[in-house]
C-alpha cells in the first residue's frame, strides 16, 4: 500500500483489489500478490518524471468499469492528474452506489475527478501557479461528456443522484472541460 500511494500509481488497482481480502485470503490472492511483487521487481527503473517538454498544464484522465465487482455489482472508477508530464494526483476506488448504465458509472468517476480538479486548481492558485483556461478532463464516454454540458439531457438520467451533477457547475464556470479520448 505504501509503494502504491507514494511512488507507483500503476499498481494501485491491484493493491486495492488485494486489500479486500486481507482478513480472508486464499491461494489465488497470495499468487496475485506475488505477481505484483514480481512486476515491481521487473519495473524498478520506472519512475515519475516532473519535468520535460510538455507544458505545465493540469490535465486529467478518468475512467470506470461497469458493475465489474462480482460481489457487490459496483463499478470501480478512477482518475489521474498530470502537471506537465508527471502524475501528481491519482485515485482508484469502488463507487459508493450501484450504477445502472455505463454512462452513469463513467459520469460518477468524472464527477469525482472534477472535485479533485477543483481542489488542485485552488492549490496551484495558492502556489501562484494559476491555470489558464479550463482543466481538460479526458474521458472515453460520449454520453458522460454530453451530460456534463447539456442540462436539457437530464430528463433521461433522473436516476443519477443530484450530487453527481456537480460537474455542470464547473463546466459552466469554464474551470473543467471534458474531452473524448
Amino acid at each position: 500500500m505504501y509503494i502504491a500511494i507514494g511512488t507507483r500509481p500503476d499498481i494501485t488497482f491491484a493493491v486495492q483489489q488485494l486489500c479486500k481480502f486481507l482478513d480472508n485470503y486464499g491461494d489465488a490472492h497470495w499468487e496475485a500478490a506475488k505477481r505484483v511483487v514480481h512486476y515491481l521487481k521487473g519495473s524498478r527503473e520506472l519512475k515519475l518524471v516532473l519535468s520535460g517538454p510538455h507544458p505545465t498544464r493540469l490535465v486529467s484522465y478518468t475512467d470506470s468499469d461497469f458493475a465489474n465487482c462480482i460481489d457487490t455489482r459496483r463499478s470501480v472508477g478512477g482518475y489521474c492528474f498530470n502537471l506537465g508530464s508527471g502524475s501528481i494526483s491519482w485515485c482508484t476506488r469502488q463507487q459508493k452506489t450501484v450504477s445502472l448504465s455505463t454512462s452513469e458509472a463513467k459520469f460518477i468517476a468524472a464527477c469525482e475527478a472534477t472535485q479533485e480538479g477543483v481542489w488542485l486548481r485552488a492549490l496551484l492558485l495558492g502556489l501562484d501557479f494559476k491555470q489558464e483556461g479550463p482543466t481538460h478532463l479526458n474521458c472515453d464516454n460520449s454520453g458522460s461528456i454530453v451530460l456534463s454540458e447539456d442540462p436539457s439531457f437530464h430528463a433521461r438520467v433522473k436516476h443519477i443522484d443530484i450530487k453527481y451533477h456537480y460537474i455542470h457547475e464547473h463546466v459552466h464556470k469554464k474551470q473543467m472541460r471534458l474531452h473524448y479520448v
